[in-house]
């Protein structure tokens, strides 16, 4: 027996981690699934607009994804990747091929399975805060409000379906669900990385949190990662075959003789520039651009990265961003030393998930930083995993600052910073909710102005209009071409002269001789028959343009 007013000892690792696996706060699960579908209601909000509104967000590349679905649906191809290249899995293509047949080929049944997904993801990363974190359900919700709602920039990368988008998040969480099971990872992992590349920093930052704890350096994992790589490469080199059979320029194209290309390893091999200089000038870009226009903080003119009249994003609510983030790295700086010791497993292993999830956010943006020519905010889609930074870093306050509430005995130091983060935790939770009130007011905005008055939507009014013409057959660019290919159903199939994704499109077109459309930003020449539809010109003549 222990005698009275003695300290109780502190449990072992082992036993504190058992414990995570059921909420130690023993939260009702009527509060979880709450906070579960306020989560979820945020997501599908800020998804509306690109989702509802074709016009919004969609381009050529997505098209294609939506044509790539078109033809599996219809049993006319198989796309085991994206057109006309040999990575990026077609998995979005996949989905909507289970949606079209149900609500037909347009731009919102492309995007809803992509709803899903992140509607799983948010609903996901709020059940694993509370089941290995030990957050209250509420704290779960504040925490990942960072992601349910991004501002409407980001947002709108987040169900873009142009391969691979917000699916290397949902890899992230399922990767670490599945870290104890070396089969089932190593079958994620490749599936993850060859329908995007990014699934990569998850497992980059699994790894780097085992080197920090010293559990990679045991015989046990050094076996379970030599089992991750051997499935991985044995899943690859499986898909590698497959390819050979699949549909590589679209439908009525016998599948090439592949003998080599561009693959996932050889496309992360290419795009990256390892020097000191210019990596920390992109790393430098990418703050002070890409990140304040990730979280909404930077504003954008009409028009840029979103169709909108208004300009985008609340400046001002960089400030509730920056306050939120001191206090948690005040937290959190105070005492991570003690609970994540380097080399040591950690006392309670609660802290491990939120470690991976800031790992792994900055991770992606240093991944960007290591490439050529990235000082661009298109690149934003490429870091989407930052999302989970400020997760993170704010669910490990509210962790760290429970452990500390729960030490036996505090010193009167001790006692000082636990009067501290009765301060400093309250005001994170505060700063974290102005800016989400901020990111939600700059959504109802956008929903307002296409409720009321929608930007044109020029490339439904070209689809239409060569419709109505019976011009079935043409040329034009590529950001035109598929793009009006696909609103159109493909009752019209205009081919770019470069850039070539589906080869059926150019061999009608050749066909058609001086009877297919020209489509440019040019008047038509003399001598050529032809009509002005919204920007462009419809030209009929003998020559492409």
């Amino acid at each position: 027996m222990r005698e009275a007013g003695a300290r109780p000892r502190a449990l072992p690792a082992f036993a504190t981690a058992s414990l995570v696996l059921t909420p130690a706060r023993a939260s009702s699960s009527l509060a979880v699934w709450v906070a579960v579908l306020v989560t979820a209601t945020l997501i599908v909000l800020r998804s509306l607009v690109f989702v509802h509104y074709e016009q919004a967000d969609f381009d050529a590349d997505q098209a294609i994804v939506g044509l790539m679905a078109t033809h599996l649906a219809e049993g006319r191809a198989w796309p085991l990747f994206f057109y006309g290249q040999l990575y990026m899995m077609g998995v979005q293509a996949w989905m909507a091929a289970l949606v079209f047949p149900l609500i037909g080929p347009t731009v919102f049944a492309l995007k809803l399975p992509l709803v899903i997904v992140n509607v799983a993801t948010g609903g996901l990363l709020v059940w694993l805060l509370v089941r290995e974190t030990a957050l209250r359900p509420w704290q779960a919700t504040t925490a990942a409000a960072w992601f349910a709602l991004l501002p409407p920039v980001t947002a709108s990368r987040m169900v873009q379906a142009q391969g691979g988008t917000i699916e290397p998040l949902l890899y992230t969480l399922l990767l670490w669900l599945a870290r104890r099971r070396a089969v089932i990872f190593g079958l994620l992992f490749a599936f993850g990385f060859l329908h995007r590349e990014f699934t990569l920093f998850a497992v980059i930052a699994i790894v780097l949190l085992e080197v920090w704890t010293g559990e990679l350096f045991s015989r046990r994992r050094a076996s379970h990662w030599l089992v991750v790589v051997l499935v991985f490469l044995g899943s690859r080199q499986a898909v590698t075959l497959l390819r050979h059979i699949a549909s590589m320029f679209g439908p009525d194209v016998p599948p090439p003789r592949l003998e080599d290309g561009i693959t996932n390893v050889d496309l992360v091999a290419r795009s990256v520039c390892l020097s000191a200089g210019p990596m920390l000038g992109n790393l430098w870009w990418l703050i002070a651009h890409n990140v304040p226009t990730f979280f909404g903080v930077q504003s954008q003119p009409p028009g840029a990265l979103i169709l909108s009249h208004q300009a985008t994003g609340a400046p001002w609510a960089a400030w509730p961003a920056i306050v939120a983030m001191a206090c948690a790295l005040l937290v959190v700086a105070s005492r991570a030393w003690r609970s994540l010791p380097p080399l040591r497993a950690p006392a309670d292993s609660r802290v491990l998930l939120p470690a991976m999830l800031c790992v792994a956010g900055f991770l992606s943006l240093v991944g960007v930083a290591t490439g050529c020519n990235i000082r661009n905010l298109f690149t934003i889609r490429y870091h989407l995993l930052l999302a989970f930074a400020p997760v993170g870093l704010t669910a490990l306050a509210f962790a760290l600052n429970d452990q500390r509430s729960h030490d036996p005995g505090p010193s009167a130091s001790g006692a000082r910073a636990q009067a501290g983060t009765r301060v400093v935790l309250p005001l994170m939770t505060a700063a974290v909710l102005v800016w989400a009130t901020a990111m939600l007011g700059e959504h109802v905005r956008l929903l307002r102005e296409y409720r009321t008055s929608p930007p044109a939507n020029a490339f439904r009014a070209l689809a239409d209009d060569l419709v109505a013409h019976g011009d079935k057959y043409g040329w034009a660019s590529y950001w035109v071409s598929y793009h009006v290919d696909f609103l159109s159903q493909e009752r019209v199939q205009l081919s770019p002269t470069s850039a070539i994704r589906i080869a059926d499109y150019t061999r009608q077109a050749l066909r058609a001789g001086s009877t297919a459309v020209v489509v440019g930003s040019a008047p038509c020449s003399s001598g050529e028959s032809g009509r002005q539809v919204a920007v462009w010109w419809v030209c009929r003549g003998t020559s492409k343009r």
